[in-house]
């Protein structure tokens, strides 16, 4: 059962308000991709985790605190072509727009992250050229990324997430080289490891679910 809720939210930069429409409650139905993509409902509840300001070119998180930016960048070239990226849907355009302004603020892990969620807005739409082309991107803002600063819990989700979007855009022999560096404590983190190892030497960039690999695991 999903449950929906409206809350009102001053636009950072304009400080008009807008009525806000949030996913209060939902069962989860499954597990994650390898990216960490949540399963239903809060997969489609991905429209609802940005909004386009109703009366400025503003977009802004509906669930976190926007950093302090600007507001002559939300007119920035860089802001209105969306990072020169063309035949984005009107979703990823919105993720990418915030992307842009975590990469303006210097916040490049949360760059990287909604550059992530517009490829899946991509994937979504059948689009998968530029849904690699977002990955890339993202993948450019976690190469900005001090691991050491990360939290211990957030190290390992971090670098399997690197590994997808690596194997996912096609670089299979940078997931080899990249999993050679990897250490993981954890026995599922190491087993989605080595999944996404095989993976890449197969030539594979279809989207998996942390299932696939518990259920590929039992197999051996």
């Amino acid at each position: 059962m999903s449950k929906f809720a409206v809350k009102n939210m001053k636009c950072n930069i304009c400080g008009r308000v807008n009525e806000v429409t949030y996913l209060a409650m939902g069962s989860q139905q499954g597990g994650p991709d390898l990216d960490f993509r949540p399963a239903e409902v809060r997969r489609s509840a991905m429209p609802l985790w940005v909004r386009k300001c109703d009366y400025c070119r503003n977009v802004f998180s509906t669930s976190e605190e926007m950093p302090e930016y600007e507001e002559k960048y939300i007119d920035s070239k860089e802001y209105v072509n969306c990072g020169n990226i063309a035949g984005l849907p009107e979703q990823a355009k919105r993720f990418v727009k915030i992307g842009l302004i975590y990469k303006h603020c210097k916040e490049y892990k949360k760059a990287g992250d909604h550059f992530l969620y517009a490829a899946w807005s991509c994937d979504d739409a059948g689009l998968d050229a530029i849904a690699i082309v977002c990955r890339k991107r993202a993948l450019k803002y976690y190469n900005e990324v001090n691991g050491s600063k990360l939290a211990k819990r957030e190290l390992p989700d971090f670098m399997l997430r690197i590994l997808d979007i690596l194997r996912r855009s096609g670089m299979y022999d940078e997931v080899i080289s990249f999993a050679e560096n990897c250490e993981f404590e954890d026995s599922k983190d190491q087993a989605i490891c080595e999944f996404q190892v095989q993976k890449a030497k197969e030539r594979d960039k279809k989207c998996y679910r942390v299932e696939d690999v518990l259920s590929d695991a039992s197999k051996k």
